[in-house]
């Protein structure tokens, strides 16, 4: 049976060693590959064929470099002594291997990245699958164009302190921040570090891709006291990235204050809230849910208690779960707004002429940024003008 005119042929070995021509060498490449790929070789013909590919892989012109390149880079003729050398090659012969070839180890990207060719280091940052190591190895280079390709590919695997490095320095740099923040898991701390120092673009991004409360970014991005900057920022049902992790990130860090908590129930972001009460109380989700099903208030006393707030502070808390309670209002976007307005009517009423310094700043935080629109949604509600804190409520 005579072979397919696109395989190799005892004529093309004879013909290559006759003509050197970089063509005859490129149609040689072709058909050496197509015939391997066809199972038209034995054992003894694949190892002649790989041998013949390494002599092309080091030829003198580069058009025939490239050619082996784009033929083998995703046949079973590369080798790993092959895929060395082509990589390690010009970029115009190493980019289908750095880009597409699944079978590069990190040692050899690594290799590569060292080589310090930004092309090259640009092709490795959009390859599926990379690992940690080579990102962390990419983001060290701090080529600007590498690091943002590397934000934008999902198939990246980015550890949490390689992750932090990228927000601390392009946060401001919206070439990097905004692949960053379309990631679709980013830690807490990541999270913390492009709200408070990004574009109002990558803080828009955050609240679509993750989620995010839009009503609390929006009142606490520009928010700088206590630990309400970060506030109730969290990604809603995202694997990676649910409430807990966020309340506890920020417990850890110190910045779990009671006016944050007191933010997030009065902002109607109660999943956060819930995650805040266990990670400050240590008490268990379910008895935490348990505890706030009673009635009485007695059950968020106690666990108020348990996250040490102290108990003259405790009010303002429980008249938010009576709020709660009277519109049926158990969190999310539905009702939001008017709970949050009934709230603000609510705590002004009733706590907003304590003598206690701790009490007032507290209602300072909770009040500042809202709104004219809510706020005066808010005192229509209660029946009287808005008038600062600490003064007297006319009657």
């Amino acid at each position: 049976m005579t072979a397919p005119s696109n395989t190799l042929s005892l004529a093309d070995v004879r013909r290559l060693a006759g003509d050197r021509s970089a063509e005859s060498r490129i149609a040689v490449v072709a058909k050496i590959v197509q015939t391997a790929e066809a199972g038209l070789l034995a054992l003894q013909e694949q190892e002649m064929a790989r041998d013949l590919l390494r002599r092309l892989a080091r030829d003198a012109a580069l058009q025939v470099r490239e050619a082996v390149a784009w033929q083998i880079y995703n046949s079973p003729l590369l080798s790993d002594d092959l895929a060395h050398d082509l990589a390690l090659d010009v970029v115009s012969v190493a980019f289908p291997l750095l880009r597409h070839c699944e079978r590069l180890g990190d040692d050899l990207l690594l290799q590569v990245i060292g080589q310090d060719e930004a092309s090259k280091q640009l092709a490795i940052a959009a390859r599926n699958g990379l690992s940690s190591a080579v990102s962390a190895a990419l983001v060290d280079v701090g080529n600007l164009a590498v690091v943002a390709t590397l934000a934008a590919n999902e198939g990246a695997s980015i550890s949490d302190e390689t992750l932090e490095l990228m927000a601390d320095r392009y946060a401001n740099v919206p070439l990097v921040a905004e692949p960053l923040a379309g990631r679709a898991v980013l830690p807490a701390s990541v999270l913390e570090r492009l709200v408070a120092s990004a574009s109002e673009l990558v803080r828009d991004l955050l609240v679509e891709r993750h989620r995010l409360s839009p009503v609390v970014a929006g009142e606490l991005t520009g928010y700088a006291r206590d630990s309400a900057t970060l506030a109730l920022l969290r990604p809603m049902d995202r694997p990676g990235m649910a409430p807990d992790a966020l309340a506890v990130h920020l417990n850890n860090q110190g910045r779990l204050s009671i006016a944050l908590l007191l933010r997030a129930l009065c902002a109607g972001d109660f999943d956060f809230f819930l995650a805040g009460l266990m990670a400050k109380s240590r008490i268990t989700r379910r008895n935490i849910h348990s505890l706030m099903a009673e009635e009485t208030g007695e059950g968020l006393r106690a666990l108020l208690e348990h996250a040490h707030v102290p108990k003259r502070l405790c009010q303002p808390f429980l008249l938010a779960q009576e709020v709660a309670r009277e519109q049926g209002y158990a969190g999310g976007d539905d009702g939001r707004v008017a709970f949050q307005a009934a709230v603000l009517g609510r705590l002004y009423v009733q706590c907003g002429q304590s003598e206690d310094r701790a009490m007032d700043d507290l209602l300072l935080q909770l009040f500042d940024g809202k709104g004219d629109s809510l706020i005066d949604e808010a005192m229509d509600q209660a029946g009287l003008p808005f008038l600062p804190l600490r003064g007297t409520v006319p009657r």
